[in-house]
């Protein structure tokens, strides 16, 4: 278990959470950048250390406690931890296997190491340089790296996000099988929605320093705490009934047709046809009484025939109420 209580004042605000993260899970901090995210990563690895007040514990050991007189920071070179960050700063006039092995105090290969280097696939890389290798390579070394000294934690600031798409998913994939095949606990810090729903057991909402809501990538979605947590998720409109009740409404929880046990039924009419990130969506107007405040967008299904003008029957499914 790593439980940390953090204190930690930022410019603009203070980074002030309590986490309680299960060993051998994917935990996610997942929110909008320059929110405090990678601050509390820097705590855990102890990089960063102008706190206010922190607890930091992981299966029992202190490694940071401002509450004990003695004994109460351990130097991050102790506390069994692997940090990868976007970039992946590797020695250029090192091999792959000499970055690899860098920093580990037996500086040679065993099991552990030959493990990691088949299933990152790096195998036919070792004696290449940095210079040699292309993006998604480089972050798979550096991913090596921080395994190499077998870390119980693992922590990820965002490795992935200056890579394109087929490359971040190749490299979630590793992860995910390293985890698998390597138990440890990892937390990962994602400001890409989809990211973090794909990997993690267990998400943090954080915004400005704060945790809005913690739960499965499932229990977010279905029950968004807040207004500001359900933005975060991806729902983009509120919906506002006769009786002032107000929903939250995610283009992809909405359905074209009349099913009225699985959701609120609305008719609307189609102003415009968009494509976004692969879906064609209808951006509508609702019919009386149901208001929105601002454009709805409705993902449709590839077999959905809609044209601009046309009436349509909806159903919002089983939209959150918030407020």
């Amino acid at each position: 278990m790593l439980e940390l209580h953090l204190e930690l004042p930022r410019t603009s605000f203070t980074v002030s959470v309590d986490l309680r993260i299960e060993t051998n899970s994917i935990f996610c901090l997942f929110g909008p950048s320059a929110t405090g995210k990678s601050s509390i990563l820097s705590v855990i690895a102890g990089f960063e250390t102008a706190y206010k007040d922190v607890y930091l514990h992981v299966d029992g050991k202190v490694l940071a406690n401002t509450n004990l007189k003695s004994g109460g920071f351990c130097p991050p070179w102790r506390r069994g931890i692997g940090y990868m960050e976007q970039a992946a700063r590797l020695f250029p006039h090192l091999t792959v296997e000499q970055n690899i092995l860098y920093g580990v105090s037996r500086r040679r290969k065993d099991r552990w190491f030959e493990d990691i280097i088949d299933f990152l696939e790096l195998r036919n890389y070792l004696s290449a340089r940095p210079r040699q290798l292309s993006g998604g390579l480089t972050q798979r070394v550096a991913l090596a790296r921080s395994l190499a000294a077998k870390p119980r934690v693992l922590l990820l600031d965002e490795p992935f996000s200056a890579l394109d798409w087929m490359a971040r998913r190749a490299l979630q994939n590793l992860v995910l099988t390293v985890h698998q095949n390597f138990p440890m606990t990892i937390v990962i810090v994602t400001h890409q929605l989809t990211e973090a729903q794909r990997m993690a057991d267990t998400i943090a909402l954080i915004d400005r320093g704060q945790i809005l809501q913690i739960g499965s990538p499932g229990h977010l979605m279905r029950s968004p705490s807040s207004w500001r947590a359900a933005q975060l998720l991806g729902y983009t409109s509120r919906l506002r009934g006769s009786d002032g009740v107000q929903y939250a409404i995610h283009p992809d929880r909405i359905v074209v047709g009349r099913q009225p046990n699985h959701g609120i039924t609305v008719d609307a009419t189609v102003h415009q046809m968009i494509w976004s990130e692969g879906h064609q969506r209808a951006i509508i107007q609702l019919a009386a009484p149901w208001q929105a405040d601002e454009t709805i967008e409705v993902n449709l299904a590839p077999t959905d025939n809609v044209q601009v003008g046309e009436r349509l029957p909806l159903t919002f499914v089983h939209p959150p109420r918030i407020g």
